[in-house]
């Protein structure tokens, strides 16, 4: 496997994935808010220094674009933790817009014959329009639903993430992307 592929898809997956847990479990009731921000903070920026890497050392616009997505996720709750805001509505509407992206992403993965990324794209897409359901409209009543779709999105990766890195999975054409 590509050593940069690594680094992309397991090192970035591996916090997004703690991070969204720490996060979940915070929404859940389950710790503060405030507290969880330095770690969306660390991977924010670790996904955003992993996003330029990929977009101007090799070349490769997509993996940024599409790294960036959750970086900026995680740098808007991090400061949104560490500023104890409760107005999450701007940041439901971003998940919109990231929703929207993660279906296209899905789609164009699927076609390029990897269909382990293209689940991960569809359960994120379906992770960020709940986010933006219960968070951009404000139905509370969507909260479990929520809960379901984005823990099983978040183990996936998870489990993904693992496999990039130790090496059960092999994409490095990733980096081929445009």
């Amino acid at each position: 496997m590509h050593p940069f592929g690594e680094i992309t898809l397991g090192l970035a997956g591996l916090y997004i994935s703690a991070t969204l847990m720490v996060n979940l479990l915070v929404m859940m009731g389950h710790g503060k808010a405030k507290t969880a921000a330095p770690l969306n903070l660390f991977t924010g920026l670790l996904s955003i220094l992993i996003a330029l890497q990929a977009w101007l050392v090799l070349g490769s616009p997509m993996t940024a674009a599409q790294t960036m997505l959750f970086g900026v996720t995680y740098l808007w709750i991090g400061i949104g933790y560490w500023t104890e805001e409760t107005d999450y509505r701007s940041f439901g509407f971003y998940c919109l817009f990231v929703t929207i992206n993660a279906l296209v992403f899905g789609a164009y993965t699927f076609a390029s014959d990897m269909p382990i990324l293209g689940v991960n794209w569809l359960f994120w897409a379906a992770a960020w329009f709940m986010f933006f359901v219960v968070m951009g409209l404000e139905k509370n009543d969507q909260f479990k639903n929520m809960l379901i779709v984005t823990w099983s999105a978040t183990i996936l990766l998870w489990v993904c993430s693992l496999g990039w890195l130790i090496g059960w999975f092999d994409f490095a054409t990733f980096l081929t992307f445009p």
